[in-house]
């Protein structure tokens, strides 16, 4: 089950425990069964990778079930293979290879899906280079891109491979896509992601919309590495859920990826203060942090679950009370940008820093002009660039070296 229904379904029935199933990568994508031709004096490598596809004709593709709809680029007529879990969907292009999708049944997380797939390719082959190459949303949900350079042994010698893959992590209609030829990127994106946006579900428009949305970017050096989308939704009672995923695809080596993928839910009353929170993290595709957190009566709190494999439960209780996003948006607003104050020590409940306790995050601004603040939780520090809401816009932080990390606010809609 993805990281995000798990969470959603303790918070969502008004519980906070800890749920029983385990986050899981997606199956089925099978490595390259070949390379595309052998390295030689007569093999263009540049020229090759060059390749791209003009627009092909759209054709129709529905489910065998009727689950859902979609309209595809192709040059020959697209075919299904049940599978159980999922759908393989076989476009041909008029290439060597057909693009490979896989449409599932169940949700996805981003970094786990692109890990396993890299994963696979790995096994048959000598990866030479993975890395993720775009991160964007499609309709209100995020899709990423990644290509996995390859050698393998032939007959003729070494033959030179490359695959590109796309995750677009849709709740309705998740959708894993590859292409295991030399060249044809562009044509790759442009295909997948205009399959994506025409996937509709036939039961699209059920789950209640979000009242506020907002999609960032995160990046090293220019390069996108992933993204974090935050939604807000309307709970009973004036009550709010906000919802942040999170994947990250962040570079150990120019062949190896190492890959988070994190969830976390928080239910707010109508005062802003912390009723529930739930958080879930994946690395490489295993849970290794998944903690419930549960008000029982005034600022005395119940934590539950498991952190680094060992089991944790436990209350605790606070002299202030705990941070949320709407609280923190409001006394950015309020104290720092009013010029009313120059610094907050907030109490925040962020397992990852400490799963049993809250922690100290402290947030300063130095100057009277723009909206730049710096804040410090434990050994970690960042600049952040709040808007006139005190929601964050943007944050730089260290990464490996002299390499910083940038997220920032791409995109949002409604009102918080």
């Amino acid at each position: 089950m993805r990281l995000r229904a798990m969470l959603l379904l303790g918070l969502l029935t008004g519980c906070a425990t800890t749920a029983s199933s385990r986050s899981e990568a997606p199956s089925g994508a099978s490595a390259p069964a070949r390379a595309p031709s052998a390295a030689g004096p007569k093999l263009d490598f540049k020229a090759l990778s060059a390749r791209e596809l003009a627009p092909l004709s759209r054709q129709q593709v529905s489910a065998p079930d009727g689950s859902f709809t979609g309209e595809v680029e192709t040059a020959g007529t697209p075919t299904f293979q049940q599978q159980q879990g999922f759908l393989v969907l076989s476009v041909p292009l008029g290439t060597r290879s057909p693009l490979t999708c896989f449409i599932y049944s169940e949700p996805l997380d981003a970094g786990a899906a692109i890990h396993r797939l890299l994963s696979m390719v790995g096994q048959h082959t000598d990866l030479q280079l993975a890395r993720a190459t775009d991160v964007r949303l499609i309709g209100d949900a995020p899709a990423v891109f990644a290509e996995a350079q390859y050698l393998v042994d032939t007959p003729q010698g070494k033959a030179v491979g490359q695959a590109k893959l796309m995750v677009h992590v849709d709740d309705q209609v998740p959708l894993v896509c590859s292409h295991d030829e030399l060249g044809y990127s562009e044509s790759f994106e442009r295909i997948t992601s205009a399959l994506a946006s025409s996937l509709t579900s036939s039961t699209a428009g059920k789950r209640k919309a979000s009242r506020y949305s907002e999609f960032h970017l995160v990046r090293v050096e220019g390069r996108p590495v992933g993204f974090e989308k935050r939604a807000v939704r309307d709970s009973a009672g004036g009550a709010k859920l906000t919802e942040v995923e999170t994947s990250l695809l962040l570079p150990r080596t120019a062949r190896e990826l190492m890959v988070q993928d994190t969830v976390s839910t928080e239910l707010t009353d109508k005062d802003g203060r912390l009723v529930a929170r739930d958080y879930a993290r994946s690395t490489n595709g295993e849970l290794d942090i998944q903690m419930s957190l549960e008000q029982v009566g005034g600022r005395e709190y119940h934590y539950e679950g498991k952190h680094s494999g060992k089991e944790l439960s436990g209350n605790f209780t606070v002299k202030t009370d705990l941070s949320t996003s709407p609280s923190t948006a409001r006394l950015v607003r309020e104290q720092l940008l009013s010029g009313r104050k120059k610094e907050l020590t907030l109490r925040v409940y962020d397992p990852a820093a400490n799963p049993i306790a809250p922690v100290d995050q402290v947030l300063s601004r130095e100057s009277d002009k723009g909206r730049e603040l710096k804040m410090k939780m434990g050994p970690l520090e960042a600049t952040l660039t709040v808007d006139v809401q005190g929601l964050v816009e943007k944050a730089e932080l260290p990464f490996t070296g002299d390499l910083r990390m940038v997220q920032e606010r791409v995109s949002v809609s409604g009102s918080p």
